[in-house]
């Protein structure tokens, strides 16, 4: 007989407990090589998941649904990876080595936490954490590895490309120029961001929110104090439009 069951559930609880009352939770447990006994208590709040569990069934389970409580509308769609390894570097560790500091003021946690972390990645991701960065991130980022080219840029050393949406002395700028330029002269093309314009090329299906201003294109000299860190990479429709407008106004 099923033991009561708590009053507020999250949808990854949801889940086991209907595996638990249709009677198939150890088999799916057994299936994917997962303790019975843990995933029933943690199913009924008895006990509490961890970085390790939601690594654990992040194939099975989608990362989010161990975040959010049914009553609550998830921010993410809701999205199953690999199984992850969670002794591996996420691809939000990998992504946050240089601005460790600007992250850990945006979510109200200790600097050293989060150099611990990022830096020294001495800890793992707890997942209220987590879900406090889900008011601007994936949460899929800490459970996948991120592509080889975000490693390279935040690991190696990064040159803005073609497309790419830069922060660069806290101003988002959608770069013009490609890679080689930016390794060749130490500069870098681009038009700023900005919220509101009427002229402007809207931002849309990203992150960044906001118009790119190609009136105003603009070459930024990369230095010390003046890094870019990537935000991410526009769409080839939008890198195109935005060439096109920024060709239409020399030719005029």
């Amino acid at each position: 007989m099923l033991k009561k069951v708590p009053e507020r559930i999250t949808y990854a609880q949801e889940k086991l407990i209907a595996l638990i009352e249709q009677r198939k939770l150890r088999q799916w447990c057994m299936d994917n090589a997962l303790n019975h006994s843990a995933f029933y208590r943690i199913a009924l709040g008895e006990a509490q998941p961890t970085y390790r569990t939601v690594a654990s069934t992040s194939h099975l389970i989608a990362p989010i649904e161990w975040l959010f409580f049914t009553d609550e509308k998830l921010p993410f769609s809701p999205k199953i990876v690999p199984q992850w390894n969670c002794e591996d570097t996420c691809a939000f560790v990998i992504k946050h080595k240089n601005d460790y500091r600007e992250v850990a003021k945006r979510y109200g946690i200790g600097e050293n936490a989060m150099y611990n972390l990022c830096v020294a990645r001495r800890t793992k991701p707890g997942l209220t954490f987590i879900r406090e960065c889900c008011k601007d991130t994936n949460p899929i980022e800490f459970f996948t590895a991120g592509n080889i080219r975000e490693t390279k840029m935040y690991e190696e050393g990064f040159y803005p490309d073609r497309g790419d949406i830069v922060n660069m002395l806290e101003n988002p700028i959608f770069v013009l120029s490609k890679r080689q330029f930016a390794k060749k002269s130490g500069n870098i093309v681009g038009c700023p961001v900005i919220a509101q314009s009427e002229t402007g090329i809207e931002l849309k299906g990203l992150a960044t929110k906001g118009f790119v201003v190609c009136e105003d294109l603009r070459t930024f000299t990369l230095g010390a104090r003046a890094r870019p860190k990537f935000i991410e990479t526009a769409n080839e429709k939008l890198i195109e439009k935005t060439l096109s407008s920024v060709r239409k106004i020399f030719e005029d």
